[in-house]
């Protein structure tokens, strides 16, 4: 990634290796000044180079939509398709049967959308049941992926200075 030239370079066995350790923050400033990025959801075919190259016209700044979103590994941090997410839970809990059994089994409850609750207060009839929830296993792992769709890409304008605010960083 063109990104990684910023970088101080480290000794590693014996050769120049980028420290791929080191990691910049953007200035709060920036991204608290909404006029200076698009708010963006990331669709089921989205990749960050394809959006990279629709918003600043090169691959190549692939690394600006990581930095701006604070994603470090995008295999993590970046939400996975339809395709991948099913192949996800397939291979955390088993097999397709095991699988279709995550969407009773819970995971956790919730008191008023916002407090989670043991199984005991979930029971409780004392407790209105249009304020109880069950989230299950399947319903989690779907939020927690979701969760990840919306980002932040800053405005091409501001390209430059964002590569200038990440040479200084590097260059300190």
């Amino acid at each position: 990634m063109k990104h990684f030239e910023f970088f101080p370079k480290i000794d590693y066995s014996n050769e120049k290796s980028v420290n791929i350790m080191v990691r910049g923050k953007i200035r709060d400033a920036i991204l608290a000044n909404v006029a200076l990025y698009y708010k963006y959801t990331i669709e089921d075919s989205d990749r960050p180079d394809i959006l990279a190259n629709k918003y600043y016209g090169n691959s190549n700044h692939t690394w600006a939509i990581f930095y701006a979103n604070e994603i470090f590994d995008p295999r993590f941090d970046w939400p996975l398709n339809s395709s991948q997410f099913y192949s996800y839970i397939k291979a955390k809990y088993g097999s397709v049967q095991k699988t279709q059994n995550l969407l009773d089994e819970p995971h956790h409850y919730l008191l008023d959308d916002t407090f989670v609750i043991d199984k005991t207060t979930y029971l409780d009839n004392s407790i209105e049941q249009a304020r109880k929830q069950k989230i299950s296993v399947y319903q989690h792992e779907w939020n927690l992926n979701e969760a990840k769709r919306d980002i932040k890409i800053v405005d091409v304008v501001y390209l430059r200075q964002l590569t200038n605010e990440l040479e200084n960083l590097f260059k300190s």
